[in-house]
């Protein structure tokens, strides 16, 4: 399994797939900051702030969980129509072993390409943006919650493009386990008492509703608190339990 991640860790690295979908992503925060930057000159223009900014990502985290989709389509979605599947089995490789090779190269090129993209954020927020710089740490602590169910994301991505004949079918099976399904259970829980119970452990829900961020000063957090905390990490940790064991068991059924 070793020898298949260093393969696959210098394929991406040589490739232009990963450097593209890193770049697009620096491009479009600096582009929303540059925006805001010019817009500054506009008279009662109140939202160029790092504040403004920087709160657009942590009213919205569940965006990290749908670039986790994207990634893993970036970098594996052509792997049955490439042969490169069929070509590390027969060379003794088992699909279990290439589906955590692949997760873990995942996670690895995507905390990495993360780690990248916040720094051209909050950079470029800090530099061309007035106000507080407090934000800064509220993202920081909002990235870290959201990042268990994150790398959870990419497992299910993984399994879903590692077992589904089309990258199109894969990714919407994987759309709908992480957004479509919690959003409907939350919308049945609004008058069923049970359902709203458990759509309230759903990422996807909680980043959504329980935090609160404006210009006026008002900043809550879920992940401020023990128990909202708690919330954050089992969600995730369960997350990535059960979509790698569900990515273990099909990896053995699926034909290449």
């Amino acid at each position: 399994m070793l020898n298949y991640m260093k393969s696959e860790w210098y394929r991406i690295s040589r490739g232009k797939e990963i450097y593209l979908f890193t770049g697009i992503l620096c491009a479009i925060v600096v582009a929303a900051n540059v925006l805001l930057c010019v817009m500054a000159a506009t008279p009662d223009f109140p939202y160029s702030t790092v504040r403004f900014s920087l709160s657009n990502l942590l009213s919205s985290l569940g965006v990290l969980f749908f670039v986790a989709g994207i990634l893993v389509w970036v970098l594996f979605a052509d792997d049955r129509k490439d042969g490169t599947l069929k070509n590390a089995v027969a060379y003794g490789l088992s699909r279990c072993s290439l589906f955590v090779g692949k997760c873990v190269v995942s996670v690895a090129f995507g905390l990495a390409s993360m780690v990248l993209v916040l720094a051209v954020y909050i950079g470029s927020a800090v530099l061309l943006l007035e106000g507080s710089t407090e934000s800064v740490v509220w993202l920081l602590k909002g990235v870290a919650a959201a990042l268990p169910f994150t790398v959870a994301c990419v497992v299910l991505a993984v399994a879903a493009f590692a077992t589904l004949s089309k990258p199109i079918t894969a990714f919407w099976v994987w759309v709908s386990i992480v957004t479509i399904i919690p959003l409907v259970l939350n919308m049945i829980g609004l008058a069923v008492e049970p359902v709203a119970a458990v759509a309230s452990w759903m990422p996807t829900n909680f980043f959504m509703h329980e935090v609160a961020i404006n210009q006026s000063g008002l900043a809550q957090f879920l992940w401020d608190t023990p128990v909202g905390l708690a919330k954050c990490l089992i969600s995730g940790f369960m997350g990535i339990a059960v979509f790698a064991a569900a990515g273990l068991w099909r990896a053995d059924k699926t034909e290449l």
